[in-house]
Formats: C-alpha cells, structure tokens, sequence
C-alpha cells in the first residue's frame, strides 16, 4: 500500500505535467493554424507548403511562402527582357512546449526559427554571413496567450564585386528587434535598432547611416482583415552623412530624422497621419533645418477605407493586370465604389506642416481642405460642390527669398523689352522697384502682412467666398505694372 501510494506520488506529478505540455503544444498549434490562415489572404504572398509535425513535448514546423510569383510569372510571359524572379523562402521552426522552457524560464512554449537556404542563396549567405546564421528569431508563447518574440541579425563587412571603378564595400553593423503581441497578431509593440550601415566606393564616396530605430504599437482594426492596423509606428535615424570626394555630389549631413505614421481611431472613423522631419539639413555647406513634412487625411470611416485597401491590394496582386491596361482600368473603375463612399463621410485632407530654414529665413505653408458628405448625383456636377467646400491655409516666406526670385524674374522680363545692352545696375534697380511696385498694394490692402523680415498671408475658402487675411480678394490687386519706365 505504501508503495502504491509512493508511486502515485511520483506518476501524479508526471501525468500532469505531460497532459500540460500536450495541451500547450494543441495551444501553440492553434496559434501557428490561426498565422497560417492570415498569410493566405495577404496579396503577393502565397503559401507554398506546410508541414507541422507535432510531438508530446516538442514540434517542429516547415513553412515555403512565395512573394510576388504570379507577378514575376506574368511579366516573363509577357516577354518582359528583364523581370524579376519569384522570391521563395523556407522558415523551420522548432518549438518546445511548456511549461518548464530550461533553466529558470517557465511559460507556455519557446520556438527558434531559422532560414532554411540551398543552392545560389545558400553561396551568397555565406559569402555575407560566413557559417554565421543570417537571422535568430526566438519566440516566446505566454499562458495568457500573446508572446514576445526577439530576433537578431549578425554584424557583416562585404565587398560588392564589380568590375572598374564600380566596387563597393557595405558595413552592417547588425540589427537587432523586440515584438511583444497579443493572441493572432491582434495588437502588438514593436522596438527595434541598428547601430550604424557604411557604404564606400572605389571613387571615393562615403555613406553613413547611424543610429537607426524603430518603435510600434498597433492594433488590428478588424477582425476580417489582418493588414489593416490602427496606431503608431515611428523611425528614426540619429545622422545620415554623405561625403564624395570625386566632387559628383554635395557633401549632405543630415540629423535627427524622423518617420511616424500614425493612424488612430475614433469609433466608426479613423485618421491617416504621416510626419517627415529632420532637425539637422546641410547640403554643400548651407542650413535647411530644421524641415518639417506632415500630411493627413481625417474623418475617413474605418470599414470603407478597409474595403478599398482590401480591393485596391488584390488588384495590385492581379497578374493578370499587369499586362493589359485595358482590363487594369476596368478594375480601376470597381474602386469608385467605396472610394465615392468614403467622401460620403466628410473627409478632411491637410498637408499640415511644410517648413524648411533657408538662408534667408524661415519658410512654411499649411492648407486643410474640408470636403462635405458628398453623394454620388452631386459628383456628376462637380461645379457645384465648389460652394460646399471650405478651405484654409497659411504662408510664411522671407522676404529676402521672395525679393531675390520675383527680381530675377523682373529683370528677365525688362531684358525681353530693353535688350542685352542695359546697364546692369540700372536693371537690377528697376527690377527691384518692379518688385515694391507690386508688394506695395498688397500690404497696403492687407492682403500681404510685412513684418519682422517675412511676408505672410492666411487664405480661406468658404462658401463660394474667398478672403485673404479676412478680407474678401480682390483679383485686380495681383496685377503687376508693366515694364514701361525702363523702355523710356
């Protein structure tokens, strides 16, 4: 009996921890079936084959995937003469089930993926990498679902064969990134780097790329369509400098770059948001920054434009397109649908900050055009939307910067009337005077505000009625004496 009972003792805790292991292994399967489903329905993206062979306590997976093949075939018979080739690549994976993942890590399940590479790729790894691997990617599975996964890339030094003066030499410094995701993708953080990528030619050009980052938070809209996410991604590269001794290119340092496309969410509606900045911009010696490019367009419904995402990808994954601009234009048509549906939700498209220092001062503009719930009967007279629509911008230039282009325009004008004979200064004076006589009404009517070295002007457009720093526009106000006083 005591025996008996010892044995138990012994057999419970085993029983149990090998039910655990088969029943996460179900689990992680589960989630990999889930991934395998997805793929399937991204455009360019073709499941080849999928071999899952699981175990008691381990699995291992063998995933092919083709991208861009029908594309590559399509063009080839075509008789495209230089096509692409269809890129086709084997992921194994071998995953240990939980709960005990080796030393003092317990959790659900581990999985280590690598390339699985043959032939010509295989040589050309190797010739990079060495016998090193190209890329680590570990994954861990969370009882409550989710995991994290990390992967890594090994630090390189290639010589690009070339023949003449065409060798180049690329330095990688390696990268290396972290995803932390919820069960299927559906939300996920990502944060990733690269320390530095040195590029060197054999004519005496220098690149360098330092500091790159990458940050993310995301959330999958819906659940039917597995591209289509809601949140922030952001990237980053500390400098970039370009330095060409053979004198082809300006010397170029930039710093501080920044990438973000943010899309948030507000109920039914989403925004689309991109922002282009650098803190540092030096070309052949002069300042531009910092310079600023941010763009949007607000108030889209989230379930329309995922319809045209969705229809306007599996176009561009058609092959069949590709080749015949008459069917391309046909299916062109099929997007007016939701396309026409979106701007039936009163859209708002902005470029929301155009900025760059120059060497006469600050520059910038914004516009923000707002268009109303149009139908599609009111599109087939688009004369009559003009009155629905409402704009607003703003600008901002130096007046040195304005000055020095609108003389050199002037005085090409004068040329035209008086001939290459003028006296240089005489023309440049009269230009300069051409220049007054034309800014001169404009800031006397308060169409143009002259102050602290700028010359600025807020438009609006609203209700058929256009006004420039709030006051109704006078066309006639543009007008530019003509360039008698000279002739004389």
């Amino acid at each position: 009996m005591k025996k008996a009972a010892a044995l138990a003792v012994i057999a419970l805790p085993l029983i149990a921890y090998t039910g655990g292991a088969w029943y996460l292994g179900q689990r992680i399967q589960n989630s990999h079936d889930s991934q395998a489903k997805q793929v399937e329905g991204i455009p360019n993206v073709k499941l080849l084959k999928r071999d899952y062979q699981r175990g008691l306590f381990s699995s291992t997976e063998t995933v092919t995937i083709e991208l861009m093949g029908d594309t590559a075939r399509a063009l080839q018979a075509a008789g495209e003469e230089e096509t692409m080739e269809p890129i086709r690549l084997t992921v194994r994976t071998d995953i240990r089930h939980g709960p005990w993942l080796g030393g003092a890590e317990f959790d659900a399940g581990v999985a280590q993926s690598e390339l699985v590479l043959e032939g010509e790729a295989l040589e050309m790894v190797r010739k990079v990498f060495g016998d090193r691997k190209p890329l680590n990617l570990r994954t861990v599975y969370h009882f409550a679902g989710g995991g994290r996964s990390e992967l890594s890339s090994p630090a390189f030094v290639f010589d690009v064969p070339a023949e003449d003066d065409d060798a180049m030499r690329v330095s990688w410094d390696g990268i290396t990134a972290r995803v932390n995701f919820e069960e299927g993708m559906a939300r996920y953080t990502m944060r990733g780097n690269a320390p530095k990528l040195e590029v060197t030619d054999a004519k005496g050009t220098h690149i360098v790329l330092s500091g790159l980052g990458l940050t993310g938070e995301q959330t999958r809209l819906f659940d039917d369509d597995p591209l289509l996410y809601s949140g922030l991604q952001r990237f980053t590269i500390d400098a970039i400098t370009v330095d060409d001794r053979s004198g082809a290119l300006p010397k170029i340092a930039l710093g501080k770059l920044v990438y973000e496309a943010d899309v948030p969410r507000d109920g039914d509606f989403i925004d689309l948001i991109a922002r282009i900045g650098a803190e540092k911009v030096n070309v052949a010696g002069t300042a531009y920054g910092p310079a600023h490019y941010d763009v949007s367009m607000r108030h889209l419904h989230a379930r329309t434009a995922s319809r045209l995402y969705r229809s306007f990808m599996t176009m561009s994954a058609d092959p069949t397109l590709i080749t015949n601009p008459q069917a391309m234009q046909a299916q062109m048509g099929q997007l007016m649908g939701p396309a026409i549906e979106l701007l039936g939700h009163a859209p708002v498209v902005a470029i929301d900050r155009l900025s760059v220092n120059t060497p006469q001062g600050p520059a910038s503009m914004n516009v923000k055009v707002s268009l109303p719930a149009i139908t599609p009967d009111e599109l087939a007279n688009p004369l009559g939307l003009i009155g629905k629509v409402d704009a607003s911008g703003a600008v901002s230039l130096p007046e040195a910067l304005v000055r020095s282009m609108m003389v050199e325009r002037n005085k090409a004008g004068l040329l035209a009337v008086v001939g290459d004979d003028a006296d240089p200064d005489e023309l440049a004076a009269m230009a300069d005077a051409q220049f007054e006589q034309t800014l001169q009404p404009l800031t006397g009517q308060g169409y143009v505000t002259r102050a602290d070295g700028q010359l600025s002007a807020k438009i609006a457009f609203s209700k058929g009625q256009l006004t420039v720093n709030g006051l109704p526009f006078n066309p006639a106000a543009m007008a530019q004496p003509a360039p008698s006083a000279l002739a004389e």
